[in-house]
């Protein structure tokens, strides 16, 4: 089904194939988180990669539906569709949670959780997401041109902008991951994490 909603700011996708669940979490959603827009709330995967509405802002999505779908794949068609992942579970183990957000899901939360701890997951992952654009729309030149090799001096030269405008770029980029809990201090690293986020390929 898709959900009316006067909410513009972040686009929610809801999936989960207990429709108790789905109801209940889609309308506490729209009750009581006024930034948080649910355009989407089905049961099954395909419904949600199908909707007119996909790719939202952030997905919700319950580790375990009924297509053999992996929870790898399922993150990175929604990653490579521009919506980040919240994942929800009624199993809680170390190892899902690792499995969870090794496949590149942005929040793990167990479905003993309280509905709150949704909401800020998902706010959380709205939060990474406008971080990542205002990455995208300063320094994404930098990034790419660095990733391919170029020294900060040949970046400045082909842009046309100073050596010290490069580093600041750059040093912006390392601060961006680091307040993210995703440090990037040797180049290897900065290139594995933009790699990560599908900045650079």
């Amino acid at each position: 089904m898709e959900v009316q909603s006067t909410v513009l700011s972040c686009r929610v996708g809801i999936v989960d194939d207990h429709e108790l669940l789905l109801d209940g979490l889609t309308t506490y959603m729209l009750s009581n988180a006024s930034d948080l827009d649910v355009v989407i709330s089905v049961t099954g995967w395909f419904e949600m990669i199908r909707h007119p509405a996909f790719a939202p802002d952030v997905v919700v999505m319950d580790l375990q539906l009924q297509e053999p779908i992996s929870i790898e794949t399922r993150v990175r068609t929604c990653l490579a569709a521009g919506a980040l992942v919240v994942v929800v579970s009624a199993i809680d183990t170390d190892e899902i949670r690792e499995r969870s957000l090794a496949a590149g899901a942005s929040v793990f939360v167990s479905k003993s959780s309280p509905a709150d701890a949704v909401l800020d997951a998902v706010r959380t992952a709205w939060s990474e997401k406008k971080g990542k654009a205002a990455l995208v729309d300063t320094a994404l030149d930098t990034l790419r041109l660095y990733a391919d090799g170029l020294s900060p001096v040949d970046i400045g030269l082909q842009l046309g902008i100073s050596f010290e405008a490069v580093k600041n770029d750059l040093s912006r980029i390392r601060d961006h991951y680091a307040a993210t809990g995703r440090p990037a201090r040797s180049k290897q690293d900065l290139i594995r994490r933009a790699a990560e986020d599908g900045l650079v390929s």
